[in-house]
């Protein structure tokens, strides 16, 4: 349960929030310090110009034609359109910072969605990213950037029945260039930091990794 618990990141936005109480009531000398209630919600309620955290569920390394491409599949978990969008720009993003490839593709699914690799598709995408670096040499490509997410919400078993939007480059440029955080999602097959490994060894369950694989090109 440590381990776990030991994984959960707040929002910046949350600490943010927290930090500056507690600062106002320190220097007040341990007056107590009141926020409205409208207040904090309208700061809580912001658009997270990131995205969401999210979970790696497997990423496929794939070779197609003697160029290299990178699919991911990520989960998150209660998102709206634009937040998994903006998640999986991101994602991409840090993706292509860490890894050289001709194509990356990210796909982002809801907490309860379908895992396995042929479920992924169609009802179950809550959004999309394709990002080749050279386009002009991935057929299908004629820009750099493939964006889009449904706008409905997920249903119980993790499946979308909303009007999919395709995002404009501008759209795509004006995204990116708000963001302020650019990290990765959780991996959960990543090395456990010093003193979590053994937590990990004494609890009854592990968590399943994120599967990752080389393979040709396919779906």
């Amino acid at each position: 349960m440590k381990a776990i618990l030991g994984k959960i990141r707040p929002s910046k936005r949350l600490l943010v929030i927290l930090v500056a109480a507690f600062g106002v009531s320190a220097a007040s000398g341990g007056a107590a310090v009141y926020v409205s209630r409208d207040r904090l919600m309208g700061e809580l309620n912001k658009p997270n110009l990131s995205g969401l955290e999210c979970t790696t569920l497997r990423t496929l390394k794939l070779s197609h034609n003697g160029q290299r491409w990178i699919r991911m599949h990520v989960k998150t978990d209660r998102a709206d359109g634009e937040a998994r969008m903006r998640t999986a720009l991101r994602v991409v993003g840090a993706l292509a910072k860490a890894e050289k490839a001709d194509l990356y593709q990210v796909v982002v699914l809801d907490a309860a969605g379908p895992e396995e690799r042929a479920q992924v598709r169609g009802t179950a995408i809550g959004a999309e990213v394709l990002f080749a670096p050279g386009p002009q040499s991935v057929p299908g490509m004629s820009e750099t950037f493939r964006a889009s997410y449904n706008a409905g919400a997920a249903n119980s078993a993790g499946v979308f029945h909303g009007k999919t939007v395709d995002l404009s480059m501008d759209d795509i440029r004006t995204m990116m260039a708000a963001m302020d955080d650019h990290s990765a999602c959780i991996d959960p097959s990543a090395e456990p930091v010093a003193g979590e490994a053994a937590e990990a060894r004494g609890g009854e369950h592990e968590a399943e990794p994120a599967k990752t694989a080389e393979a040709p090109a396919g779906h």
